[in-house]
């Protein structure tokens, strides 16, 4: 991806997570598509910056796929922000627990 449109990705997510606006919740969706981390880890914070302001349930449904990122930032800011919607993220329960089983990094001492 050109990097002129990653940054313009990049600014945007930042920018609807912090306006407040729960209209922002389906284009913060279509970016935790966008083919680069750093976009899908902004979107996803955004995400969690709209909880008690944007529709629950679509912001859980788009969280929930980022647990299965390959990059672990990406699945770290998906949890976090998942965390933020209460028990309305309670069927992300089995992808949090299969996380914190079978983590995909090593941990390092």
């Amino acid at each position: 991806m050109h990097k002129k449109l990653e940054k313009q990705y990049r600014d945007r997510a930042v920018e609807l997570g912090n306006s407040g606006d729960p209209a922002a919740l389906p284009e913060l969706a279509e970016l935790t598509q966008i083919p680069v981390a750093n976009v899908r880890r902004l979107a996803a914070s955004a995400i969690g910056k709209l909880a008690g302001l944007a529709d629950a349930k679509n912001a859980v449904a788009a969280l929930q796929p980022l647990l299965q990122d390959t990059y672990s930032q990406v699945r770290q800011y998906a949890a976090k922000a998942l965390s933020s919607y209460g028990t309305v993220a309670k069927s992300a329960l089995s992808d949090l627990r299969d996380m914190a089983i079978n983590p995909v990094e090593k941990e390092y001492n």
